[in-house]
């Protein structure tokens, strides 16, 4: 019949319309395909597909009996949907979590396995990944859990990611918790901000935190204390602080080293650098990196014992050309080599700048030898 319609059209273009309706009169349409859209069920408006990327998918060479380790082949996968299976191929399933990170999205991250970012949170740490994708990992980690119900064994095994938490939800935590806030003021790699922000919640917290006691499980977080209230202290208070403290404060900047030097070589607690015993070397810890070259060479022979390693690091190179050789015997051998490598860069940098210094004179004078020259012959071009 359909050849019939083709060739009435073929042959006569103006009757098409009538020669189908006739068509459709004598054949009307199946019940089964007037199917309404209540009876098929509306679609979904967007499909939800479970992708898991695997670099070993198709793949069972092995090399000393081990098999091999690839990269998943992303080309048909749509980033959004991407999961990980966690499997006994621990490297393997490294390699997939990797790309997930490095070609997903947030939702992708935010369906991690908790337990997985924990267990490899070092490796993570180590990779190249933009900082977002790495902060959201927090939020796989808590799982829903309030702040202050993280204990401190998930914050130890979330150490070389807790960088990127937002200073306001390290807040939150439960500082109240002596092993966690010791662990918040441990940590070497959190901003000024950062302990700022944990600082004041702290401060709020705790009405008695200018106890020795609890100054000492803050370490670093006195560096988000403000100077206005650590100087209203007693001088007993400074003295009562533990050895470590001052090893800790890696989020202060220059001005409040130097004011926590101030407050501790006043009279009334170690005085004057000539005065200092090793032991009270090795107490000032990182502030030993603001005291100036006369007051460095001032400290006694057998007290430059108390420099560690950790401290002798940063120590500026222009103070140290200043130590004697008499200092020097009592220092020992791992601070000594890098007291040698920080000499040898300082004084690489100061030949490099008077060989560009002099290169710069000559061709200055070179210059002006030319110009004087030119006047000499040309009078008239002044």
């Amino acid at each position: 019949m359909w050849s019939f319609l083709m060739i009435v059209n073929i042959c006569a273009p103006g009757t098409t319309g009538a020669a189908s309706r006739w068509f459709l009169r004598i054949h009307p349409p199946s019940r089964s395909a007037e199917k309404t859209e209540s009876e098929y069920g509306s679609p979904p408006k967007s499909v939800q597909l479970e992708q898991y990327p695997t670099g070993n998918f198709m793949r069972a060479e092995l090399f000393r009996n081990v098999s091999g380790v690839h990269k998943p082949l992303l080309a048909y996968m749509i980033p959004g949907h991407y999961h990980l299976k966690l499997t006994n191929d621990h490297m393997q399933t490294a390699i997939n979590a990797f790309s997930i990170f490095i070609n997903g999205n947030m939702d992708d991250i935010l369906r991690l396995p908790a337990k997985y970012v924990l267990n490899s949170a070092r490796t993570i740490a180590m990779m190249t990944i933009a900082q977002e994708k790495l902060a959201a990992t927090w939020t796989v980690v808590k799982n829903g859990k309030p702040n202050n119900e993280i204990s401190y064994a998930t914050l130890e095994a979330y150490r070389p990611l807790f960088k990127y938490v937002n200073g306001r939800e390290i807040g939150r935590l439960n500082l109240s918790d002596s092993r966690i806030l010791k662990f918040i003021g441990t940590h070497p790699d959190l901003t000024r901000h950062q302990v700022g922000v944990i600082a004041s919640n702290y401060i709020k917290l705790n009405l008695q935190w200018t106890d020795p006691k609890y100054l000492n499980q803050m370490n670093n977080l006195l560096c988000g204390v403000p100077m206005l209230h650590m100087r209203k202290l007693p001088p007993h208070t400074f003295l009562q602080l533990s050895h470590q403290v001052f090893y800790h404060i890696q989020a202060c900047d220059p001005i409040q080293r130097r004011f926590y030097l101030k407050m501790m070589t006043r009279t009334q607690t170690l005085g004057r650098a000539f005065s200092w015993s090793a032991r009270d070397v090795a107490r000032l810890g990182l502030l030993l990196a603001e005291v100036s070259e006369n007051e460095l060479t001032a400290i006694k022979p057998q007290a430059m014992a108390g420099i560690t390693p950790q401290v002798m690091l940063e120590i500026p190179a222009k103070n140290l050309k200043h130590i004697s050789e008499s200092q020097i015997r009592y220092i020992d051998q791992k601070s000594l080599n890098i007291m040698a490598k920080k000499l040898k860069a300082y004084q690489d940098l100061i030949g490099t700048n008077h060989a560009k210094y002099s290169h710069q004179k000559r061709l200055t004078l070179s210059v002006f030898t030319l110009f004087l020259h030119r006047i000499s012959l040309y009078p008239s071009f002044m």
